[in-house]
């Protein structure tokens, strides 16, 4: 589905691998979104980098400073679509404030944790696709069913915003969700209460980046274009730009 043979770069192999599996997800019910609820609010997400309100609320002192409507593309709920344009749109000053008042207006923890994943998933995909000086990939048509709507009983208070799985209890074999004897950092936690975006987190983290075990090393995979020194030099500016909280 994705195709950069035109672009002039050699994009590897792994990499359009995991962006395509990544979109095939996101035509398909999740835990908790449809597949037509999940591609709207990758749609949402792209229509945010053009909102006006969002701009004059990011050159304010304070988000609460400006008042105004989104400019919205779907009909998902008001509680639903200032959550998905805050988090591409001004990142670096969430808050639990602003977290609580999504809670208040009917975004349930769960729905959010999926939400935010769809969310990324979109803007690792298209930034890919615009560094490379193409354009984003058209989104794909939703496929009907169903959420499991099932909640992960092992997650809990681990002092974030939202309950997640502690590396130990996701390293048990019945889970499986994280990489055996390493420690799993709080980011890639984030969104283990919604167990099957983190596995999606994960695939692409392992061919954009590395698996979270050789973070703390000088490992790199082979075939990388880059050692590793310029690997984390990029990924240092890239967090910077995107406000990054670490």
């Amino acid at each position: 589905m994705h195709d950069y043979r035109g672009s002039g770069y050699d994009v590897r192999d792994d990499i359009v691998a995991s962006q395509d599996r990544a979109w095939q997800a996101l035509a398909r019910a999740g835990t908790w979104w449809t597949g037509a609820a999940r591609v709207a609010i990758a749609r949402e997400a792209r229509a945010a980098r053009g909102c006006v309100f969002c701009a004059d609320r990011k050159r304010a002192l304070s988000p609460y400073a400006v008042t105004g409507d989104h400019q919205s593309v779907s009909g998902l709920s008001p509680a639903v679509i200032e959550a998905i344009h805050r988090i591409v749109t001004d990142p670096g000053r969430l808050s639990r404030r602003w977290y609580d008042e999504g809670v208040a207006g009917g975004l349930e923890d769960t729905h959010f944790v999926e939400l935010l994943s769809v969310v990324c998933l979109v803007l690792i995909v298209d930034s890919f696709a615009r560094t490379l000086g193409g354009v984003a990939p058209a989104l794909p048509e939703p496929f009907p069913g169903e959420p499991s709507r099932v909640r992960a009983e092992a997650a809990c208070d681990e002092g974030a915003w939202v309950p997640t799985i502690p590396t130990a209890v996701g390293q048990q074999p019945e889970i499986g969700l994280y990489e055996p004897d390493a420690f799993t950092p709080n980011v890639g936690r984030g969104l283990s209460l919604v167990p099957a975006e983190t596995r999606r987190a994960q695939d692409l983290m392992q061919a954009h980046y590395i698996p979270y075990h050789t973070v703390i090393t000088n490992f790199l995979p082979e075939g990388r274009a880059l050692d590793r020194m310029q690997v984390e030099l990029i990924a240092a500016r890239v967090s910077a730009k995107n406000d990054c909280f670490y």
